[in-house]
């Protein structure tokens, strides 16, 4: 401290320049130790990528050794960079190929999701199929039943008419019978009267014949 008390007398820009680098070298000392400390910490990869405070941590780290890149030995600008390189291609590689595997995961459950409606597609088209299978049978069966009950019907009518045919042949029947009965009718009055003709005629002739012996 005295040497830098008489340095400050002597030359204060050289002493300025000593106690900046001097603070410059505690500030690269305790930066790497801290980024060797965060690194031994560490579990694993994932507890890095989950731990958002460690990560940020290790970006303000990593950033403040790059501001004092021109004071770093050659073996530390090495192993910073090393770390550097680890982190973006880990740290944020594997965050975007967690998203990237959260999509796949979403697109796998997606693709479940529809091959479970497919399926469930599928055995309702199955079902609605041996429904209408049955009610085609059903169709079918009551198709013949009906064709039974036109033939049915159709033989009803035929015997109908049938019978329609005989009432009409009866009716004229009767009516040929009426007007023979008429006709028999009137035939037999005539013969009853012709047949009561001679008998007036022979009862007279007794009557002239008493008249006269009288």
């Amino acid at each position: 401290m005295e040497d830098i008390n008489k340095l400050i007398e002597e030359d204060p820009l050289l002493a300025l320049e000593k106690l900046l680098t001097g603070v410059q070298s505690y500030s690269i000392e305790t930066l790497l130790q801290e980024l060797k400390t965060l690194i031994e910490s560490l579990l694993d990869l994932e507890h890095l990528v989950s731990n958002q405070e460690s990560k940020e941590k290790l970006i303000s780290l990593l950033h403040g050794l790059n501001q004092h890149q021109g004071l770093l030995p050659s073996d530390v600008k090495e192993y910073v960079q090393k770390v550097q390189n680890f982190f973006n291609d880990n740290i944020i590689n594997h965050a975007i190929s967690q998203e990237v595997l959260k999509k796949h995961n979403q697109l796998l459950n997606s693709k479940t999701d529809l091959m479970n409606k497919l399926l469930s597609a599928k055995s309702t088209q199955t079902h609605v199929d041996n429904e209408t299978s049955t009610v085609n049978a059903q169709i079918h069966e009551i198709s013949l039943e009906i064709d039974e009950l036109r033939k049915w019907l159709a033989d009803l009518e035929h015997q109908r008419n049938d019978l329609i045919s005989v009432m009409n042949q009866c009716d004229d029947q009767k009516k040929k019978l009426k007007a023979e009965c008429s006709k028999w009718a009137q035939q037999s009055k005539e013969l009853l009267r012709q047949r009561s003709m001679p008998k007036k005629l022979n009862v007279q002739g007794l009557w002239q014949k008493k008249a006269l012996q009288i």
